[in-house]
């Protein structure tokens, strides 16, 4: 992690703050992190980060939010060849990013700002995930009802997400059938199927 900044503006600490805090999270979690332990990381007094947020609350809802960011908006890489393609990409990205990132993912989906009533601002970044999901299931299938739309899209999340979860808890045990149960062929084996049953 890098040395704490001693030097800032105020105009952007607020952005300095965030990134530290995301990098904090990143390489030890967000159980420990308080507004006064990110100042001292900063390096600044440590009332200054409270004019930017008032509790531990918003300081982690920006921070689950600078990780939403980077998981809806990164470039996924030259154009897919297909409507598959695509939703396979998108796939491949959530699951790479969960692994790559297992503290930050735990702060955006498995949080105190997750349950037991979801944040505001963490519920519309769900929702923005969910829309970009849905667009990409919507077009590799057959023209389908909104409600049946839904169900299907609801159906793939769960898989997707369950999935993701199993691989870092480690609940996918070698057997005959998975030798390597965490090779990235059988990411990509699971993901076609999935593909292939929202195909209808």
């Amino acid at each position: 992690m890098a040395e704490p900044t001693r030097s800032y503006h105020r105009d952007d600490l607020r952005k300095q703050l965030v990134e530290a805090a995301t990098d904090y999270v990143v390489h030890y979690g967000h159980e420990d992190l308080s507004v006064r332990k990110l100042a001292q990381v900063v390096g600044v007094s440590p009332g200054a980060p409270y004019h930017h947020f008032p509790d531990r609350r918003s300081l982690l809802i920006a921070v689950a939010l600078t990780g939403y960011d980077r998981l809806l908006r990164a470039d996924l890489g030259a154009s897919p060849g297909s409507v598959e393609d695509e939703l396979l990409g998108v796939s491949r990205h959530f699951i790479a990013f969960a692994e790559e990132n297992p503290r930050l993912f735990s702060l955006m989906y498995e949080s105190e700002l997750t349950r037991p009533v979801l944040e505001a601002p963490i519920a519309k970044a769900q929702r923005e995930g969910f829309a970009m999901l849905r667009d990409a299931i919507k077009a590799v299938g057959e023209p389908l009802p909104d409600e049946t739309l839904g169900i299907r899209v609801a159906a793939y999340w769960s898989l997707i997400y369950g999935f993701t979860l199993m691989r870092r808890n480690r609940m996918i045990q070698p057997d005959q059938e998975i030798e390597e149960p965490g090779s990235f062929e059988v990411v990509d084996a699971v993901l076609r199927q999935a593909v292939r049953l929202v195909k209808g």
